[in-house]
C-alpha cells in the first residue's frame, strides 16, 4: 500500500495571495489617509502661527513706540499702514506696519524719503490688513487664509 499524499489546492494559494493583496491595499490606503490628515493638521498649526506671530509683532512694534503724536494710521498710496515717527540725533525717522504681496512687512527710512511699499522687511505672512484709530484705542485687523485676528491696542499716550 502506498502512503496517501496530502492534496494541495489551488485555491488555498488564491486564497492567500488575495489577503496578501487585500493587506497591501488596506496599508496604502491607511498610508495615504494618514499623510492627509498630517498635512491638514500641519496647514492649519501653520496658519494658526502665522496669525500669532503677527498679532505679537504689531502689539510689540505699537507697545514699544507708543508716544504722544508718534502713532498714525495713514493711507500711503492705497495701502494701510500704522506709521510710528521717531527722533534719532534730529533727525524724524518712521517705521511703517503694513501688508503687502501677502507679507505682513515693515518699513523704517527717514521722514523724507517716498514710501514704496514692495521695499519693506518681510515679516511674516499675511494677506489683508484694516487699521483704525479712535478715542486712544488701536485696531488692526489681519487676514490670513480667510482667518481674521483682531489686535485691540489701548495707548498709554493717549492717557
Amino acid at each position: 500500500m502506498k502512503p496517501m499524499k496530502a492534496r494541495t489546492h489551488a485555491i488555498s494559494g488564491v486564497f492567500v495571495f488575495l489577503l496578501l493583496g487585500i493587506f497591501a491595499v488596506f496599508s496604502t490606503v491607511m498610508v495615504l489617509l494618514g499623510a492627509k490628515a498630517y498635512k491638514g493638521s500641519a496647514d492649519r498649526a501653520a496658519d494658526h502661527n502665522a496669525a500669532r506671530i503677527a498679532a505679537a509683532y504689531v502689539r510689540s512694534m505699537v507697545r514699544s513706540d507708543d508716544e504722544a503724536g508718534a502713532l498714525r494710521v495713514e493711507d500711503q498710496n492705497g495701502v494701510t499702514t500704522v506709521a510710528m515717527e521717531n527722533v534719532y540725533d534730529d533727525e524724524t525717522y518712521i517705521t511703517r506696519i503694513y501688508v503687502c504681496d501677502g507679507m505682513l512687512r515693515e518699513w523704517f527710512t527717514d521722514a523724507e524719503t517716498e514710501f514704496e511699499p514692495e521695499n519693506g522687511e518681510a515679516v511674516c505672512l499675511a494677506d489683508e490688513m484694516t487699521a483704525a484709530m479712535e478715542n486712544g484705542l488701536l485696531t488692526i485687523q489681519l487676514r490670513n487664509a480667510d482667518a481674521w485676528t483682531r489686535v485691540e491696542i489701548a495707548l498709554r499716550s493717549a492717557r
